[in-house]
């Protein structure tokens, strides 16, 4: 069965994990790839390894893992230093999520993930893991106040927004845009929007590969 699958993104929260457990809801494979990034050193130990070395035992937890928050509190205030995580991890974090995607059995698969204009996560070699883009959008004094409610500190929250991409970059490769600003069930509503048209990037799907197989 040939999927149709879906790099769902948008701003640090915009509320894209939400979307995802609506669009699970109606039957989509979610493959949450922040967590894969989030578990990356307990699954690989040459990741740790790397980021030890670069960073230094530092960035280690009493227990000797990876303390996040320290690892972050470096890389979310040095461009560089994200740009040199993310060559650590962001390799292994694409081969995995690719056997992710072979895994799942529904016609739709989203890709849950912050990160998709900044770098080339999701791709397999030159080309992208999936087919069509679904942005989700919120005012910036929104997404603060739902931060708050994570013990984010404004210094944090603010950090995150500089080093993710704007909106306006999002649109540029959006296929759809999701605005979420309202209640709930305005949001629901906006979701089944899109659902019904994800229905027809299946059709299309389906018939460029039809298309394709009767040109060979």
């Amino acid at each position: 069965m040939i999927s149709l699958v879906i790099g769902l993104t948008g701003g640090i929260g915009a509320g894209k994990t939400t979307i995802a457990e609506i669009l699970e809801s109606y039957g989509a494979d979610v493959v949450d790839v922040d967590q894969i990034g989030r578990d990356l050193f307990k699954i690989d130990n040459l990741v740790k390894e790397q980021v030890v070395s670069h960073f230094g035992s530092d960035v280690l937890a009493g227990d000797g893992s990876v303390d996040r928050e320290k690892l972050g509190n470096i890389v979310f205030s040095d461009s560089k230093e994200l740009e040199a995580l993310e060559a650590i991890s962001h390799p292994v974090i694409n081969r995995i999520l690719k056997s992710r995607i072979l895994e799942q059995r529904s016609q739709t698969i989203v890709l849950d993930m912050a990160i998709l204009v900044e770098k080339e996560l999701a791709y397999d070699g030159e080309v992208p893991m999936y087919h069509k883009v679904v942005v989700v959008e919120s005012s910036r004094d929104q997404r603060v106040r739902r931060l708050e409610k994570r013990e984010l500190t404004r210094d944090e929250i603010y950090k995150r927004f500089d080093s993710q991409a704007s909106d306006e970059e999002r649109r540029e490769v959006a296929d759809f845009v999701i605005r979420n600003d309202g209640t709930l069930v305005e949001l629901k509503q906006a979701v089944k929007k899109m659902w019904d048209v994800a229905e027809i990037w299946r059709k299309d799907g389906r018939n460029d590969c039809m298309e394709s197989e009767t040109k060979k």
